[in-house]
């Protein structure tokens, strides 16, 4: 994987086939393996909110999951919500793809190039597909794995959040365990009149009573686990 998350066969590849045909004498130096330890020098640095959102997204990936700005706020919004708030400093607000806290784009922002790819400014959609750089892993693990209290929030949120990876999964979790600590309560019928007054796209996502009751059990479950 390169600086900017390219497959190099797949590069080399590209390259080759734009050159066929021509007068040029063209050499291409593939990095070795000393180059790319220095790529993976020139990566940014970790901190405690970047490592965790890192190995949610990660997790994300290996459930099928499809990385976003979107997908990243609702990762951060349980990471939050199982301990890292102290680090994230985050006030997630009940907005249209709320709880959202906007902030998360300056993080994916400062990440890409060297752990995301596909994040070089800040005007992507909430739902536009980005790319997490493969060979980082081991770096964001080892990063958590260093830490206790970091690790122990990673795993809590990673293995709560199994199975609702899907952005509909994690805009029905999020929404309903919002409005469950926003109001202090798990009774279904308040759960869906909030829903209701939050917006009219909440209330059409989450019309069936299956879905409200499959949040609300989870959410009451993560009580046991904070």
């Amino acid at each position: 994987m390169g600086r900017w998350g390219l497959n190099l066969h797949q590069l080399k590849e590209i390259i080759e086939n734009k050159l066929q045909g021509t007068d040029l004498d063209v050499t291409i130096f593939e990095p070795n393996t000393a180059i790319r330890e220095v790529m993976k020098k020139e990566r940014v640095k970790l901190t405690p909110a970047r490592a965790l959102m890192l190995h949610g997204l990660y997790d994300l990936v290996r459930n099928e999951g499809m990385v976003s700005e979107f997908s990243a706020e609702k990762v951060c919004y349980f990471l939050s919500r199982f301990g890292a708030g102290k680090y994230f400093k985050l006030d997630f607000q009940p907005y249209f793809y709320g709880p959202y806290s906007g902030k998360i784009k300056r993080i994916l922002h400062a990440l890409n190039g060297s752990y995301i790819t596909g994040y070089s400014d800040m005007s992507k959609k909430p739902f536009e597909a980005l790319s997490l750089v493969a060979d980082a892993l081991p770096e964001v693990n080892q990063y958590i794995s260093s830490d206790p209290d970091l690790s122990k929030i990673a795993h809590k949120t990673t293995d709560y959040l199994a199975g609702f990876y899907s952005d509909f999964s994690l805009e029905l979790l999020s929404s309903v365990d919002y409005l469950c600590n926003e109001h202090q309560t798990f009774d279904k019928e308040k759960i869906k009149g909030h829903l209701n007054e939050w917006s009219s796209r909440k209330s059409n996502m989450f019309a069936n009573d299956r879905y409200i009751d499959i949040a609300i059990k989870k959410v009451s479950q993560a009580q046991e686990l904070r």
